[in-house]
């Protein structure tokens, strides 16, 4: 019996892309991803290039060596195709996708957002498809690209979020801001994703499986804390650490088993 700890969450020499590595919890898997071993390939937009540069310095040497960065927008094609040949150039295969950039309107980027305060009965139409644009339509092309030359073996980790799954609780955002509509949306399009490329892909065993991740705290206002919180049979909100495990384990040959899935990870958020 191959052992436990070891070989089967080993990512040693696998090449995985990771889009929206800059964000929070992007930062937090590449991390994570090269202290495992993998080769990894940062996606993000173009403003993030001096991020790319602080973090991989903060690496010793021969770990920042494994991480490359390219400044894409997931929603061009012809530039995620670009990366795609410059990586089986470099490395000749991808094993694993992280579908993890999104746009989401947060509560403590609130005073940030250009639009007034939001209401559905004026919600403007390019806000809405914007998100869609990156959210689902970004992750499918990512999927389409990458996922698409994907040998028996490879891996899609979808980043999906419990507003795909349930619908925000309003009440507990301050008066000022509401959580708009898109981004739940687009989750749920992404949990259905998953599910048609695993049965489409399972004949040439590639896994796709998603995750659902709660709310991460992050400098948001005590009360908004509190009330979500309260919310969750666990009493709190998410820390970075709280999901590293099941993408390690998604990534990893631990679950050689596992497609079409949906990775619960919020706490008891969505079992009440």
């Amino acid at each position: 019996m191959m052992a436990i700890k070891g070989l089967r969450f080993n990512l040693d020499k696998k090449v995985v892309i990771l889009t929206g590595g800059l964000g929070l919890i992007g930062k937090d898997l590449i991390t994570t991803l090269t202290d495992e071993g993998a080769i990894l390939v940062v996606l993000d937009l173009p403003q993030k290039q001096q991020a790319i540069s602080i973090l991989r310095s903060s690496f010793p040497a021969d770990t920042a060596t494994r991480i490359t960065y390219f400044s894409v927008d997931i929603t061009d094609k012809n530039a995620l195709t670009t990366v795609k040949d410059i990586l089986l150039s470099k490395y000749k295969s991808i094993d694993v996708l992280i579908n993890n950039a999104a746009l989401n309107p947060k509560v403590e980027e609130a005073n940030k957002l250009i639009q007034k305060p939001f209401s559905f009965e004026t919600m403007r139409l390019d806000q809405w498809n914007k998100e869609l644009e990156v959210n689902l339509t970004g992750t499918m092309l990512c999927c389409q690209v990458f996922g698409s030359e994907m040998k028996s073996g490879g891996s899609i980790i979808n980043i999906a979020s419990i507003y795909g799954v349930v619908a925000p609780d309003q009440s507990i955002y301050p008066k000022d801001f509401v959580k708009p509509p898109a981004y739940g949306v687009s989750k749920a399009g992404v949990i259905n994703l998953t599910k048609y490329l695993a049965e489409y892909w399972g004949n040439k065993n590639v896994r796709v499986n998603a995750v659902v991740f709660g709310g991460i705290e992050n400098h948001q206002n005590i009360n908004f804390i509190k009330k979500y919180s309260a919310k969750t049979p666990l009493r709190r909100m998410a820390q970075l650490s709280d999901y590293e495990g099941v993408i390690v384990f998604l990534a990893s040959a631990a679950s050689a088993y596992a497609t079409g899935a949906i990775f619960t990870i919020d706490g008891g958020w969505t079992a009440i």
